[in-house]
Parts: structure tokens; C-alpha cells; sequence
């Protein structure tokens, strides 16, 4: 059973069934995964339940910094511009906190909150239901993550799961297409998974974040300091714990796409994959953020500890 701890205090998840239900009778849409059901549209009452529930785990001072490039971002998009965040990955809180602490800043608001498109896999549905509400709470695209075939060493079921993921794929790219082309503005994880510490692999950036960034005039990295809901080393879903923390979400300048692509592909190194080395320079850019904001983080988290 997943915990969450308010102040220090453990709670359960049964503890605040309440909202849980609420917000599994708010969602009445189709949820299914396939080609015609890659865009799912998310239930406004249960995000202002999960901001709510957001508000809870952030501490004092958790914040976005650089919002002007947020807003220049969204200036862009309307203007019809395609416009791709890029962020790391820790927790399935990630995404409810971003659109949260947009929500709440009076300088972005809801309306730049609301133009999120985050690109989630189907793996967040199936492997445990809690986090399914905080999926299927937000506007999504769904695809099926290559993630999910490295390890399938059986060549038949590797086929037939094929047969389903690559329409989802194909239909989720198009998707994608439409929607950005009509201001909405597309967030990726490019590690297409958590970043756990006991696996290094885990913090690698999947191959195809390559053809993301060549097709997108705008890219703004995302970082993320601070972890709200700490993957449990299981790996269940189900049992990570949720802790108050100082969470400080840093954007970087916004950079072109292509000229971002062009110029990791000239530096590449002659035995390294280009595409890949792209996608390794774009994990470089935010560990890069992350370790610089950290020490001021645990600065500030230290400060509010000695608050009485």
C-alpha cells in the first residue's frame, strides 16, 4: 500500500480513500489503449484535487525558476510555433507538481498550465491504479515505450507485442503532430522512465528523443530538484511513499531544436551513435541544471528545518 507523509507523519493511502474515490467517479472517459484512443483528455475536477493533494508535499519556497522562459515558451506556441519541454523523470508527481506550480504562479496561470501535453506510457496504467488516476487527471498521449521491449527475449511475443505497439506509436506521432502544430506545448522524459539511484541505466535517454528534437523549432529543459514520491526499490508503484520536500523546478534558456540536433551530431565521436549521442547530450544539459540548483536547495531545505 502506497504511504504518504504529511509532516513527518505516516498516512496511508486507505486514510484519504475519500479523494481516491472521488476522483475514480470523476473519470467517466474511455481509457483504453489504441491507435484511436492515443489522445486522452483529462478531468479538471481531479486536477484541482491533485493540486490540492501537490500543495501538501511541497514545502516552503518550492518554485519554478526562470518562468520567463516558460512564458516567452508559450508566447511561441501561440504564435504557432511548435514548442517541446524535455524533463527529467523522478516521480509520478513530477508532472501533477509542473502544472501545479504553473497554476498557482501568478505570473503563468492556468491557461499556460492547461497548454501542457505531457507523452506518457501505457506502463503508468497498468502497473498500479493509484497512479492511473493521476495520469488519466491530465491531458495525455499515450505510447507504448521502447522501455517496455528490452527486456523480451522471446522472439514470438516480441512480434505480437509489436503488432499492438507500433499503430499506438504511429498514431501517437501523428498525434503529436496535430496538436503541436495548434499551440499545445509537448512534454517528454526523455529517460522514458524514473531516475533510480541503485540503477544508472535508468538515467540514459532513449534513442528516440532524437526525432523529437528535430521536428520541434523550440526546446526548453526541464529540472527537477526535489522528490515528492520516491520510487520504492521494487519497483511496485503501489509502494512508493510520498514525503513533503523542497521542490525547485528550473527551466533553461530556450535553445532551437535543429541547431541543438546539428551541433551535438558535428561533436560526436566517430564510434558513438549520433542520434544517440544527441539524446546523451540532452541528459548532460539537465544533470548539468540539477547539479548546479542542488546545493541551494539543500541550503534552503536545511534552513526550514531549524524554522520552529
Amino acid at each position: 500500500m502506497s504511504l504518504i507523509i504529511y509532516h513527518n507523519t505516516i498516512v496511508k493511502i486507505s486514510e484519504i480513500y475519500e479523494q481516491i474515490s472521488d476522483m475514480e467517479s470523476n473519470l467517466t472517459g474511455d481509457y483504453s489503449f489504441s491507435p484511436e484512443n492515443v489522445y486522452q483528455e483529462g478531468c479538471p475536477k481531479n486536477k484541482a484535487i491533485l493540486g490540492g493533494l501537490a500543495e501538501k508535499f511541497l514545502l516552503p519556497g518550492s518554485r519554478i525558476e526562470n518562468t520567463e522562459a516558460i512564458k516567452e515558451l508559450y508566447r511561441r506556441s501561440m504564435a504557432g510555433e511548435s514548442c517541446l519541454i524535455l524533463s527529467e523523470h523522478y516521480s509520478n508527481f513530477d508532472f501533477p507538481i509542473f502544472y501545479h506550480l504553473i497554476e498557482k504562479n501568478p505570473s503563468l496561470g492556468p491557461k499556460i498550465a492547461e497548454t501542457l501535453l505531457p507523452i506518457r506510457g501505457m506502463k503508468l496504467s497498468e502497473d498500479s491504479p493509484i497512479t492511473a488516476l493521476f495520469t488519466r487527471s491530465y491531458d495525455t498521449l499515450i505510447i507504448y515505450p521502447s522501455r517496455s521491449l528490452d527486456n523480451i527475449t522471446n522472439t514470438e511475443k516480441l512480434a505480437a507485442i509489436r503488432k499492438i505497439s507500433i499503430p499506438i506509436n504511429h498514431a501517437a506521432m501523428r498525434e503529436m503532430i496535430n496538436r503541436k502544430k495548434n499551440s499545445r506545448i509537448i512534454l517528454v522524459f526523455p529517460a522514458g522512465t524514473r531516475y533510480r539511484p541503485w540503477d544508472p541505466s535508468s538515467r540514459k535517454g532513449v534513442r528516440e528523443i532524437h526525432s523529437y528534437i528535430k521536428t520541434f523549432d523550440n526546446v526548453l529543459f526541464l529540472a527537477i530538484n526535489g522528490n515528492a514520491l520516491p520510487p520504492h526499490k521494487s519497483g511496485d508503484m503501489t509502494r512508493d511513499t510520498a514525503i513533503p520536500d523542497l521542490m525547485i523546478l528550473t527551466c533553461s534558456d530556450i535553445v532551437k531544436g535543429r541547431e541543438f540536433r546539428k551541433i551535438a551530431e558535428k561533436s560526436a565521436p566517430v564510434d558513438v551513435d549520433p542520434k544517440q549521442y544527441v539524446v546523451n547530450r540532452v541528459m548532460a544539459e539537465l544533470e548539468a541544471i540539477n547539479n548546479r540548483v542542488e546545493p541551494m536547495r539543500l541550503k534552503e531545505k536545511e534552513k526550514l528545518g531549524k524554522l520552529p
